[in-house]
């Protein structure tokens, strides 16, 4: 049978290791690196999954030290940095890679409703919010500090380095990149039939918000294409009512927010139905 402290042990390793998983997902999947066997929209919900998952672990985690009083931790304790009674340096930071943990998934999961700046603002806090748990977990479990913990934890590092490493030298060959990509539009959107626009709704994308992930073309291939450089190509028109639950997810799940999904009104769905073909 495992003691409280076992468990207040095991579930912080393993909180630490999907939060490793859920920065080199975030680093990775940011640059548009496709995971193999799985579409880009797929490794955005992965990324996604596996940070709730460390957050279920990371909760398990705090209320078993709590209940336990493990290393003299209170509620307040839990969530006030440096409040303990005991190690406080060490739990202290631990409350502070938890309080920032809970503000990234929780802005993470209301972000349509907090805006793209605000959350892109507080998304950064994921740079600070694992080096602060890898801390508090090598600082305060003498277990993490020699043996096969002690590995685990350095290949967990390396991991971060490696993935953060890789991303700073694709962001610096990046405009180079560019000037030498290949054409990825292999034929222009193809506008709606008139008779399809049922939905009153237009897609539309702010080209400086946008960072060319190329996710909302997997997930709306039939509205959206890409250009030579990787951004989206909207087709004319107003989406048809068939498309409009994945327009939705696509606009929801846009990791820039810059695609939207508004409501036209009659003048436009008159210009849309009488363009002349072409303009």
């Amino acid at each position: 049978m495992p003691t409280t402290g076992t468990v207040v042990s095991m579930t912080g390793v393993v909180a630490m290791v999907l939060l490793t998983a859920g920065a080199v997902l975030g680093i990775l999947v940011n640059r548009r690196v496709r995971l193999p066997g799985l579409p880009k929209f797929a490794s955005l919900s992965l990324h996604r999954y596996v940070s709730l998952l460390a957050l279920a672990f990371l909760a398990v985690h705090i209320l078993t030290a709590v209940l336990a009083s493990y290393a003299g931790i209170g509620v307040i304790a839990a969530f006030i940095p440096f409040a303990s009674a005991g190690d406080r340096l060490w739990i202290g930071i631990g409350a502070v890679a938890s309080d920032l943990m809970l503000a990234l998934v929780a802005t993470s999961l209301l972000r349509s409703h907090v805006g793209r700046r605000t959350w892109r603002a507080l998304h950064w806090l994921a740079y600070a919010c694992w080096p602060a748990a890898m801390a508090h977990s090598i600082g305060i479990g003498r277990g993490m500090r020699a043996g096969r913990l002690l590995d685990l934890a350095i290949a967990c590092i390396l991991a971060v380095l490696a993935a953060a490493a890789w991303r700073l030298v694709a962001t610096l060959r990046g405009p180079r990149a560019s000037r030498n990509a290949p054409v990825i539009l292999a034929r222009p959107p193809v506008p709606v039939p008139a008779q399809d626009l049922a939905s009153s709704l237009r897609l539309r994308v702010d080209p400086i918000h946008c960072t060319g992930h190329g996710l909302c073309a997997e997930l709306l291939p039939d509205l959206i294409t890409l250009d030579q450089w990787g951004y989206p190509l909207l087709a004319e028109g107003l989406v048809p009512a068939y498309l409009a639950g994945r327009a939705r997810r696509a606009v929801t799940d846009c990791p820039a927010l810059a695609l939207q999904l508004v409501r036209a009104d009659v003048a436009d769905v008159t210009d849309v139905t009488a363009a002349p073909h072409g303009t």
